[in-house]
């Protein structure tokens, strides 16, 4: 018993969160009442709840947590990703095909394109950088350290960092020529294709398509389990106050809003789920592009690794 309230302590000592509060209106007919805390009096002392409040302990989910609300989202991706590509009466595919059906050939080959534009600027960046003149690369990234944290007025006039930024410049002019060459390779041999047989661009289309709602369905479903890791019944904070993410899910509105509120303080970085291994590149569009690619993109010398 000794060691369980000294674990307890421990866990007191690094406990962090904020006390939510629901409860009836003042008067009758009045909508409920949601409340954010600290319910603290001057003195200190935990300002009690009115009957018929109910208490919950908002803190974020332990690493433990993270990682399993991870595999749940890994797993709902995984399979809207299969039933996309493979089962054509789900609504995934259905839904995916319907973005892509009423597009023209040239938008088509467009959507295509927009989605592999990050794999063509990695093989622009590798054939630069394999040229003999970028050999000294390393050497070019460390000496732009050493002005990092400098301000305008210590950088101007100083000639190795003016000509370090003209290497900069021409190392992205030369990454974004490659990267041109490539695509307009590529639009060629889309455009082809499409006119001899469109349902192969589609598929491609299709793929991409499906990467993008996948990587949607993974956002909401680790959202959702990391946002049931955070609710805890007040009177002991190691059991999780509702039983499955769906519970959470079928509150009113006000309730998921007062918890995303107390929640917000303590998500030190919102793109950590997009980010990880887990989640697809989320930067295609939703909408159906109309104008040809551009390659408007900055590579800098500083910045490559």
């Amino acid at each position: 018993m000794a060691n369980i309230k000294a674990r307890r302590a421990l866990s007191d000592l690094f406990k962090v969160g904020t006390e939510i509060r629901f409860g009836p209106g003042d008067n009758p007919g009045d909508p409920p009442k949601c409340e954010k805390g600290p319910f603290v009096r001057d003195s200190g002392e935990r300002l009690p709840p009115t009957e018929g409040q109910v208490c919950m302990w908002i803190t974020p989910a332990d690493p433990l947590q993270r990682e399993q609300a991870m595999r749940e989202a890994n797993a709902k991706r995984a399979a809207s990703i299969v039933r996309a590509k493979r089962d054509k009466d789900s609504e995934d595919h259905l839904t995916a095909m319907a973005f892509i059906a009423d597009m023209s050939d040239e938008t088509l080959v467009t959507y295509v394109l927009i989605g592999n534009g990050n794999i063509r600027m990695a093989a622009a960046e590798r054939e630069v950088l394999a040229r003999s003149e970028w050999k000294e690369m390393p050497a070019y990234q460390d000496a732009m350290r050493q002005f990092e944290g400098m301000d305008g007025d210590e950088l101007e006039g100083n000639e190795e960092w003016q000509a370090l930024l003209e290497l900069d410049e021409k190392y992205g002019a030369q990454v974004n020529e490659r990267q041109e060459e490539l695509e307009a390779t590529e639009r060629e041999m889309l455009q082809f294709t499409a006119r001899n047989d469109r349902a192969a661009v589609e598929k491609m289309a299709l793929n991409k398509r499906s990467e993008l709602a996948a990587s949607s369905v993974f956002l909401n479903e680790y959202d959702r389990w990391m946002t049931h890791y955070a609710c805890r019944e007040f009177e002991d904070t190691s059991k999780l106050f509702f039983d499955h993410p769906d519970e959470y899910s079928r509150q009113p509105a006000e309730v998921k809003e007062l918890i995303a509120s107390a929640l917000l303080p303590y998500i030190a970085d919102a793109g950590e789920a997009k980010n990880s291994p887990g989640a697809a590149d989320g930067s295609d569009s939703s909408v159906q592009p109309s104008e040809p690619e551009t390659s408007d993109l900055s590579t800098h010398v500083g910045q490559t690794g």
